[in-house]
């Protein structure tokens, strides 16, 4: 006859089993399986294609790297350098909403270097790249459409990961609509705390007057608390391209 000792011993053991088997189950279903985090990232690449799809993009956006970069002063190449490193540390920038401001006058590299910015993280971000009259343009299409409506627009906005915008400043924009729409947009981004990319050439006095909405800053506040100006602050060198060009298609 088996011992009461050896029974006891034997549900002891069967009971601890029992525990050890639960536990190992629940530690493996607290795991996605592989087909979910294929889902996820095929997901994520068909984002990441969307926006490039949706972005205004040059002709020549291959062109325009960082390898590419001609540096021609001491101000350019710690520019570059910030830049570089806003790419690599991206994750954090990410995290924190935290963004990039650049303003000097037409033909300093502005939108140079924030085409730069766009071909090294779009690799692995959402990157949309856009202006502000092509958001107007996009809101007034959709009071013509049935399946879309202004959402839509803003929803792009908030799920891409970094937004740049091109040209800030150039658009009229009215005190009834396009100023309550340009602050309404901005408080979105700022509450979201969305990576946004602004270039101008604007100095920030004339942004100031600019970004006013019934004589507040708050756009221009929010702007500078989440972006980290840099000045473009050199001599335009637009004409000094197209004489390369043309000395290289007439001789």
């Amino acid at each position: 006859m088996q011992k009461v000792s050896d029974i006891i011993k034997q549900r002891v053991e069967r009971i601890k089993l029992e525990k050890e088997n639960q536990t190992t189950t629940l530690s493996f279903s607290s795991f996605p399986s592989f087909s979910d985090v294929d889902m996820a990232e095929n997901k994520r690449k068909v984002e990441i294609k969307y926006f490039k799809r949706l972005s205004n993009l040059p002709k020549k956006i291959n062109n325009c790297t960082f390898e590419k970069a001609i540096v021609k002063s001491d101000k350019e190449k710690k520019i570059k350098v910030m830049l570089e490193k806003y790419c690599k540390n991206f994750e954090t920038a990410l995290e924190n909403g935290i963004g990039l401001y650049f303003y000097g006058v037409r033909g300093t590299g502005k939108t140079f270097y924030s085409l730069c910015v766009y071909n090294e993280l779009c690799k692995n971000y959402r990157v949309y790249r856009t202006s502000l009259m092509n958001i107007y343009k996009r809101i007034k299409k959709t009071w013509k459409m049935q399946d879309q409506d202004e959402e839509d627009v803003l929803n792009d906005l908030l799920k891409a990961d970094l937004i740049i915008l091109d040209d800030l400043g150039k658009e009229y924009l009215s005190q009834e609509w396009g100023k309550e729409k340009l602050f309404d947009i901005f408080n979105m981004l700022y509450e979201k705390e969305k990576c946004l990319i602004i270039s101008t050439t604007l100095d920030p006095e004339q942004m100031s007057e600019y970004l006013s909405i019934n004589g507040s800053d708050d756009v221009l506040d929010r702007l500078k608390e989440n972006c980290k100006g840099l000045a473009f602050n050199w001599e335009s060198r637009r004409k000094e391209v197209k004489k390369e060009i043309f000395e290289e298609i007439f001789g």
